[in-house]
């Protein structure tokens, strides 16, 4: 190995100080050039970013860049231009110096698939050396059991928790948060045609259709990132991250009975080395899945499981969003809690403890402290309401009720404006009856009634449309209303002789004897004025 570095050393030298004959020397080329020999990295990286842009076949910059990125010990993006470099035009003595450093690298990190094909291709230029052989054979032999270290030098992509799934609401399934996906993907800028012109020509490139798969999964090409991923596992049956990103893809593809299947072969033969962190996005993923099947006994499981694996917040957020689905407040508030411990900021977290805290009527310091965070997360982050993302609009209906007790009318409507779209909460008996009361209490008696008429069996709707007829001063009306309340909740019969509300209808005599009959079917009592001491 000693000796390879130093071939190594004496192959850099001449490729980075010798000018060749395929070289394609743009002005930028040259002044990234003259730049790099002065050690002006930063200026260096522009010129050769901008030689890239307009030679997107000429592999020269990527490999300088390759270098770059080395000198400043940052091993991804060093990585990421090397292999960028070794896919494009390079002269014989560039490309087997990129290839020697890939092999080399993907050999010391144990990523067996990666370490063969880039000493092969190396192997094609310099059959002879001993040492690239070695590293060949080393790769053959433990090819199938990958280590999942790849996760060192390749750039994470994320996604977006979705979060997300209101209740019972299977037009809205996709709200799941997006979990972060994938523990190898690179964030890559090559558009998915760059590889079809390589894989053409060199259609056993692995590497190269893996990166294949990943840029066409970016660009949503899910379908066609499928069969070019069949390829690969039927080719590399064992490998786990294969059937890994097969599942992530059949979740997009809205199959998730597939991706359960997929995610089920993947653990079989997981990563060799960090295999709690491999696993741990196994069963997120498969949790979300499970979801979307509305199995939901064994989502929590899965979510419960990766959980296990690592400690972190989305699993216990992903628990938070299901028990709320399930109306299990408790769990949803302990859950919430949790998430909350390992990040405190995280908005979702908050959303979710503030609505089962609603519901379960705990409204204490930390329910206070959820409302505030939450409410202020809305109201900086989409000062128009209608732009919120569906997955921070579970607690929508909450913050209207709340903002309603907090004397906030105007607030509480716009909340009411935006859930009027959402067909299955705005015909829901909570959004009809809240609306209605803030309407009532914000002094819009005629936008009241009518929300308030279709809560049907409700005391508290029945009264307020009592008071609503009384302040309009229709008596028959008010009278019917307070009948219905009275008849769910008699305590009605002694509290309108405090309501101001009734003061016009007082006055009447049938009214006074309505009240003090109870209806007509008690002996009357004296009743006191509204609005007086008793």
């Amino acid at each position: 190995m000693e000796s390879v570095r130093k071939y190594l050393s004496l192959v850099l030298s001449f490729v980075i100080f010798q000018t060749t004959v395929f070289a394609i020397d743009s002005d930028a080329m040259k002044e990234g050039k003259k730049a790099f020999s002065k050690k002006a990295y930063g200026e260096a990286i522009k010129k050769f970013t901008k030689h890239a842009d307009s030679h997107p076949q000429d592999g020269e910059a990527y490999m300088y860049l390759g270098y770059i990125y080395e000198y400043k010990k940052d091993y991804p993006k060093s990585i990421q231009n090397f292999r960028r470099a070794a896919d494009l035009d390079l002269d014989k003595d560039q490309r087997k110096t990129v290839l020697l450093k890939l092999a080399l690298f993907f050999n010391y990190h144990q990523d067996w698939n990666l370490s063969a094909t880039y000493a092969s291709r190396y192997l094609k230029y310099d059959p002879k050396n001993e040492e690239v052989q070695k590293i060949y054979n080393r790769a053959v032999g433990n090819k199938g059991n990958p280590s999942s270290s790849t996760h060192i030098y390749t750039q994470h992509t994320k996604i977006e928790p979705k979060h997300q799934e209101p209740k019972n609401t299977e037009n809205k399934k996709d709200q799941v948060k997006k979990t972060d996906e994938s523990i190898e993907d690179k964030d890559t800028t090559k558009p998915s045609e760059s590889y079809e012109q390589i894989l053409a020509n060199q259609p056993h490139l692995e590497d190269v259709r893996w990166d294949y798969v990943l840029a066409l999964f970016e660009e949503k090409k899910y379908e066609k990132a499928e069969s070019n991923l069949n390829i690969l596992i039927e080719k590399n049956p064992t490998r786990s991250r294969y059937h890994y990103k097969m599942g992530i893809i059949k979740l997009r593809l809205d199959d998730p009975k597939s991706a359960i299947d997929s995610f089920e072969k993947a653990k079989k033969n997981p990563f060799s080395k960090d295999t709690n962190v491999f696993l741990y996005y196994v069963f997120l993923n498969e949790g979300i899945a499970y979801q979307k099947l509305a199995e939901i006994e064994k989502a929590e499981l899965s979510f419960q499981e990766a959980f296990r694996q690592v400690q972190k917040d989305t699993p216990l957020l992903a628990l938070a969003r299901l028990y709320e689905q399930k109306s299990e407040w408790e769990k949803c508030i302990q859950s919430s809690d949790k998430a909350l411990s390992y990040n405190p900021n995280q908005i979702e977290s908050h959303m979710f403890r503030f609505v089962c805290m609603f519901e379960a009527g705990n409204k204490t310091k930390k329910f206070e402290t959820s409302f505030a965070k939450y409410s202020e997360f809305i109201k900086m982050k989409f000062p128009d309401l209608s732009q919120t993302p569906e997955k921070f609009q579970v607690g929508f209906l909450k913050l209207a009720r709340k903002y309603t007790e907090n004397n906030a009318f105007d607030i509480a409507e716009s909340y009411f404006s935006v859930l009027e779209k959402d067909q299955t909460i705005s015909t829901g008996r909570e959004y009809i009856f809240y609306r209605g009361r803030n309407y009532f209490y914000s002094g819009k008696v005629d936008l009241a009634i009518p929300y308030l008429q279709k809560t049907n069996g409700s005391s508290a709707a029945h009264y307020l449309l009592a008071r609503c007829f009384a302040k309009k001063n229709d008596i028959t009306k008010t009278k019917e209303q307070f009948q219905l309340a009275a008849d769910l909740k008699p305590e009605y019969w002694t509290s309108a002789s405090l309501e101001k509300d009734f003061k016009e209808v007082w006055k009447d005599n049938s009214f006074r004897e309505f009240l003090n009959t109870k209806g007509g079917k008690v002996p009357g009592t004296n009743l006191s004025t509204p609005g007086s001491n008793q």
